[in-house]
């Protein structure tokens, strides 16, 4: 396959669904504010404040988690550039406009054609093009390297059966891939990967995955930063269980997982931290009703603690309250929240216990189960299950432990190293 034939047939396909898709949208309404942006039509005044311009081409919510962990970066070393963020769904643009606000420009990406690519760099002029993760849009690539830009991958992966899918037009992937000046590539599968499209080996690095680079290092219970918690007082051999994060119906299957555990494991701790804090009134209401004894971390200052079951009642703690933990729960995944950031467990040195719903960190749930670092779980019957198994089975949980430490530390400096890499690649250009 070569580029005119790539092009035809995306040609083909867009006259074959327009007809369908056009009154669509005007009915509905439905994408119709960005149909023009994904053609190249749109304004450009406010693309071009800075000298410079980084377009970061993410797909949807999860390359957009990357894109704000790079671009923090980038602002820590005061890169006096534009930045200019395309997505290609709808939740993508939602995902950037909720993270940056108005600190970039949020763009539909274009239609993979020649024309409307080239309108497209007309109108904002990219110093560098950043594709994230598996964003290879063949095109694209090809016309930022006629024109001498400098194109890289970031955040890089691809999965072993995209790779094999790719393997039957191997000969133009190569191309594509030759039009990438560096890459950063999340694991060493992934540059083995890459390089078998046709990547040449000595333009990338391996640098984990900057979505899960966490400025937060591990907190150990002696840390000052932990000395400045209220105190728990904890019982000798008394077990802590903190669920954080957690939604509307996953704080009564805790209390039951509580209730329930608490007839085998009579000293155990149960903190519990709702993702928000508006919700505590009526998780109070709710424990009252039960009738059970809760105390407010808040109330902890005063130097006693006299009830099993801890209700944070503020921000800020909670990654210092998983160093003091012995079992961690991720809330937003028992429930069709699209849970939150595993890694933050992890990091403490405690493989996280997540439910079901990790539609937006599915990549990390997926690499701390690969790891042994990690446990999804069905219900609350299983999360009791799990730790009444490890309760006494604590060397094989030291185990999961560590996986879950070294896997999380593997990502720490992602960030930093492929923003490296991007500022060496174009020194001369943005500095």
């Amino acid at each position: 396959m070569s580029y005119f034939l790539y092009s035809i047939t995306i040609s083909l396909l867009l006259i074959l669904f327009l007809p369908f898709v056009l009154p669509y949208c005007l009915v509905t309404r439905k994408y119709i504010n960005g149909l023009g942006q994904r053609f190249g039509f749109f304004k450009v005044n406010y693309c071009r404040h800075q000298p410079h311009r980084i377009w970061f081409h993410a797909a949807s919510v999860g390359e957009v988690q990357a894109a704000k962990a790079l671009i923090d970066e980038l602002d820590k070393r005061n890169i006096d550039a534009d930045f200019i963020i395309s997505t290609v769904t709808e939740q993508g643009q939602l995902a950037v406009k909720r993270q940056f606000g108005s600190r970039v420009v949020c763009l539909y990406a274009p239609v993979d054609l020649p024309w409307i690519i080239n309108r497209f760099i007309k109108l904002i002029k990219p110093t560098v093009y950043v594709c994230l993760e598996t964003e290879l849009w063949p095109n694209i690539l090809h016309q930022l390297n006629i024109r001498g830009i400098t194109t890289l991958l970031l955040n890089g992966r691809l999965s072993a059966r995209s790779c094999r899918h790719y393997q039957f037009i191997a000969a133009f992937m190569s191309r594509v891939m030759n039009s990438i000046s560096a890459a950063a590539v999340i694991s060493r599968q992934d540059m083995e990967r890459y390089t078998a499209l046709g990547l040449e080996q000595e333009k990338i690095i391996v640098s984990g995955n900057a979505k899960y680079d966490l400025e937060t290092a591990p907190v150990h219970g002696t840390g000052e930063s932990a000395r400045k918690l209220p105190e728990l007082h904890p019982r000798p051999g008394q077990i802590i269980l903190v669920a954080g994060s957690t939604h509307n119906g996953e704080e009564e299957t805790l209390i039951n997982v509580h209730q329930h555990l608490r007839l085998k494991l009579p000293g155990l701790l149960t903190i519990i931290a709702p993702r928000h804090l508006e919700r505590l009134p009526a998780l109070e209401g709710f424990l009252n009703q039960r009738r059970l004894k809760f105390q407010k971390f808040s109330n902890l200052s005063a130097g006693v603690r006299t009830a099993d079951i801890i209700l944070l009642d503020y921000m800020g703690v909670l990654t210092r309250l998983y160093a003091k933990a012995d079992f961690i729960f991720c809330g937003g995944s028992l429930t069709a929240k699209g849970g939150h950031n595993i890694m933050e467990a992890a990091v403490q040195g405690r493989p996280p216990f997540f439910g079901p719903h990790m539609d937006d960190f599915a990549d990390a749930a997926a690499l701390l189960i690969e790891k042994r670092a990690g446990f999804q779980i069905a219900s609350g019957a299983e999360l009791e299950e799990r730790i009444l198994y490890f309760t006494s089975h604590k060397h094989e949980y030291h185990k999961y432990c560590q996986a879950a430490l070294q896997t999380a530390k593997a990502q720490q400096g992602a960030a930093r190293r492929q923003v490296d890499l991007l500022l060496n690649t174009v020194a001369q250009e943005i500095r």
